[in-house]
């Protein structure tokens, strides 16, 4: 386990993984679950949680009908193995497209004339204004091997089946961030379920886009693919995918939308949650613009870049925020991943620790 990453192994069938995963993590499900019961007291501090988490957790069940059917056993095989209810363990990997409340993301893939082999390298920070010591302590590397599918590796938490951090055995790796869509739908597959599946699917970064693009999906979210020659962001609404590519080897994402094609679709960012580690600057358009061309400036400024330098690259002043909970950089090629290990957020500042992958 290295520098203390609590890391779960498990193959199987879904209701199989579900079941090692429920069981292993029974306590930290719990803690998570808490966490989020806590918050909601603290929003109706006379009404108290229950109401608020019986409404979401029906919510969270109108999804269900469009989970695909593996998915289905294995949330259900997590909840088993837990011994935790399953609306609770489905609410807990809807949250992000019930809320849609986390456009401060940043994340790029770099390759070509920009690092020494030319192969493409890829890093992110994921940014929470909510939850984020939480979050950050209960991290956890999930080595999947499912019977039918790719292996893949997903950087996620107790409870959590989909993938919004991952890298697949074939190289592809994954990095989902919050995009301001006008068009949101309950009626589609949660945003990291479909991820999980695309990852599961696909062997190169175009398979995992069609693998994404024929799932119906529900929010807008902006989705970084990478393996070790090619990377694409696939600018995602409920129901319409734009593609971009890298400019002479270089690719940056934040949280709003820069196809033409999508900018009808664009929302408007929101107000920060109540309780929010964030000021209310870092929730607009602006902020967004900001990020993307700093990780452009920062980008540009060598052309031998390697993961050391992605990982000094999204701590500088302008990415790394009080929210960063997450922070990975990918080398696909090598099938290696560098995970943040900070005590506080943002956790870029402290080691990161090499993980390598299916050698």
């Amino acid at each position: 386990m290295p520098l203390g990453i609590r890391t779960l192994e498990i193959g199987g069938t879904p209701a199989e993984l579900g079941r090692r995963h429920g069981q292993v993590l029974a306590a930290e499900i719990r803690q998570l679950r808490r966490g989020l019961l806590d918050y909601l007291a603290r929003l109706s501090m006379y009404a108290g949680a229950l109401p608020l988490f019986v409404l979401l957790q029906c919510l969270a069940r109108r999804f269900w009908p469009y989970v695909p059917a593996p998915l289905r056993e294995e949330l259900a095989g997590v909840a088993a193995g837990a011994g935790v209810g399953l609306s609770s363990i489905l609410l807990l990997n809807v949250v992000d497209d019930l809320a849609n409340n986390s456009p401060r993301c940043s994340a790029l893939a770099v390759g070509e004339s920009y690092t020494a082999d030319g192969a493409y390298l890829a890093g992110r920070n994921l940014d929470y204004p909510v939850f984020t010591e939480l979050l950050r302590r209960l991290q956890t590397l999930f080595l999947l091997e499912p019977h039918r599918g790719q292996a893949l590796a997903s950087l996620a938490w107790p409870g959590y089946v989909g993938v919004c951090t991952g890298l697949n055995r074939a190289g592809v790796a994954l990095a989902q961030l919050a995009a301001m869509s006008r068009v949101r739908t309950l009626r589609g597959v949660p945003a990291a379920l479909r991820f999980r599946r695309a990852l599961e699917a696909g062997a190169t970064v175009g398979e995992v886009a069609a693998a994404v693009a024929s799932l119906p999906g529900t929010i807008g979210n902006n989705l970084l693919l990478c393996s070790p020659g090619e990377a694409a962001v696939l600018e995602l609404s409920a129901r319409r995918v734009a593609v971009r590519y890298p400019q002479a080897g270089l690719l940056t994402v934040t949280n709003h939308y820069q196809s033409p094609e999508m900018l009808p679709l664009k929302g408007q960012f929101p107000a920060p949650p109540p309780f929010s580690v964030l000021a209310a600057t870092q929730f607009t358009e602006d902020y967004s613009r900001s990020r993307d061309a700093r990780l452009r400036e920062l980008a540009a400024a060598r052309n031998d870049l390697g993961p050391e330098d992605l990982q000094l690259l999204l701590s500088a002043e302008g990415l790394a925020n009080a929210g960063t909970a997450v922070c990975a950089v990918f080398a696909p090629a090598r099938r290696r991943l560098w995970i943040a290990r900070g005590e506080a957020a943002p956790v870029n500042h402290g080691p990161f620790a090499e993980v390598r992958l299916w050698t």
